[in-house]
């Protein structure tokens, strides 16, 4: 039984290290990623439902595809999971908002 446990645990960690193992990027980073999945954090400057606008925490604006409506306010910061297309756009698989006072700042000085 212990084997058992002890397999299902190594499972878990394996998908876990998985799951957390896209890279979390910048605007500027984004070139070295093209076609890769990512992690970006940014604040909604526009929002289409399907098409959101963001910059991104060094100042570079993306514009973000979703297939499904995402709701995010304006102003409001954002991390979104995503495959980079190209330098400036990320197709979106997941969005979650972020609190109110969330520090780009101190986020983007620490994925550097």
């Amino acid at each position: 039984s212990s084997g058992i446990n002890a397999e299902y645990g190594y499972f878990i960690q394996t998908n876990l290290r998985k799951m957390e193992s896209k890279p979390r990027v910048n605007g500027h980073m984004l070139s070295s990623y093209i076609g890769q999945e990512v992690v970006a954090v940014g604040r909604v400057l526009t929002n289409t439902g399907t098409s959101m606008k963001i910059e991104l925490g060094d100042g570079t604006n993306v514009t973000v595809s979703f297939v499904e409506t995402t709701e995010a306010l304006p102003d409001s910061a954002v991390e979104i999971n995503g495959r980079v297309s190209d330098t400036s756009r990320v197709d979106g698989m997941a969005c979650r908002v972020l609190s109110d006072d969330f520090d780009m700042k101190l986020y983007n000085d620490a994925i550097m």
